[in-house]
């Protein structure tokens, strides 16, 4: 009889914690997206204000715009992601006890692991999509972003003409210039055609109008209609000018590939990453890492900083907390920059900072148990005699 009763006494406490759990892990997820979905906003029109400058000022495409906000939407996620897991933490714990539900929970004989369980079942589940974001996504989408940059830059279409602007074609040796574009068509042409043999001058061609025609292979053909030709040669000093109803210049298509860009450690997988013994690609690696790792750590973070103490009020702990975040990602992006310029070593100092931010959140984690209450209190009776 007795043996029922305990198993029984068992099975309900197991189910309540049970319950308890989802309650907690439902209402921290819930806040989570929707402060997620804030901050994406916030960050999504700051990055389309600043895109939207530079396609008027430096000479982008419009129709680039909507897929240079693709490419920055996986920079925002990880920007965005730790925070919105750590002020979901904070906030819905801090309402709880405001409105005395832990204390409740805590009566009923549940145990502070109450509350950091759910926290690290949506860290584990937030740094899962942080790491395949960082490390698998986000190459991927500087690779593309760096190929559509480079051809629209190597190559002459429409899209990337702008009235008023100089063009820099085939790598530098062609200078165009349109005051106006309509309807397809190019009026007041400048154009300005640099030799590689440096035998002659660059050739100076005005035309009162002209179009681009487009082959299936990607080369264009620039015509110009009633224009001027200006060319002189260094050795026999001959200047020529040459009035002409048709100019037709002929330019190849450059097609732009991964082995035509630079190496850059933003780009590469973690593959690449992890077998490179370069050191910008070593600090680059330990960077990504410690972004996937900050998820858990901010998360576990937020949980005993959101201990509400009347004695010192709630806005104070709201700032520590969020002084103490902002901290570690300052010190740890100075870092980054820091192992990159001065050949600092990433594990040493990058992982020294993560290192001490978990000994700083283990203690403050374990700073109401009875264990360290106890020393506490030892500590205490010793100094008072």
């Amino acid at each position: 009889m007795i043996n029922k009763i305990f198993f029984y006494k068992k099975y309900f406490f197991k189910n309540k914690k049970n319950i308890i759990l989802k309650y907690l892990t439902k209402k921290i997820l819930k806040n989570q997206i929707f402060i997620l979905l804030i901050l994406f906003l916030v960050f999504f029109f700051q990055n389309l204000i600043r895109i939207l400058d530079d396609t008027i000022n430096n000479n982008i495409s419009t129709k680039l715009t909507f897929f240079l906000l693709l490419f920055n939407i996986p920079k925002i996620i990880q920007l965005i992601l730790p925070l919105s897991l750590f002020l979901s933490i904070l906030l819905t714990l801090r309402k709880l006890y405001a409105d005395s539900e832990i204390t409740i929970m805590y009566s009923c004989g549940l145990h502070y692991k109450i509350l950091i369980i759910p926290a690290m079942l949506l860290a584990m589940f937030t740094a899962v999509i942080a790491f395949i974001n960082i490390f698998i996504i986000s190459p991927i989408i500087y690779n593309y972003q760096s190929i559509i940059i480079n051809e629209v830059k190597s190559n002459l279409n429409y899209s990337g003409l702008t009235e008023g602007q100089f063009k820099s074609l085939k790598n530098g040796n062609i200078i165009f210039f349109i005051k106006n574009i309509k309807n397809n068509k190019l009026n007041k042409i400048f154009l300005a055609q640099f030799q590689s043999n440096n035998i002659n001058f660059p050739s100076i061609i005005t035309a009162e109008n002209g179009k681009i025609e487009f082959k299936k292979d990607g080369s264009q053909i620039i015509i110009l209609n009633k224009g001027t030709s200006f060319e002189c040669t260094k050795l026999l000093h001959n200047f020529n000018i040459t009035n002409f109803n048709d100019y037709k210049i002929f330019i190849q298509y450059k097609k732009i590939t991964l082995n035509n860009i630079n190496d850059n450690s933003e780009q590469m997988l973690i593959k690449s990453l992890w077998k490179s013994k370069n050191q910008n690609i070593r600090a680059e690696l330990h960077w990504r890492l410690t972004l996937v790792i900050s998820v858990i750590l901010m998360a576990l973070l937020a949980v005993p900083v959101s201990l509400i103490n009347p004695r010192t009020g709630n806005i104070l702990n709201i700032l520590f907390a969020i002084l103490l975040y902002l901290f570690f990602f300052l010190l740890q992006t100075t870092l980054h920059s820091k192992t990159i310029k001065e050949k600092l070593d990433p594990i040493l100092w990058l992982w020294g900072v993560n290192f001490i931010y978990f000994i700083l959140i283990l203690l403050l984690n374990l700073w109401n148990t009875i264990l360290i209450r106890k020393f506490r209190f030892y500590l205490k009776k010793s100094f008072n005699v």
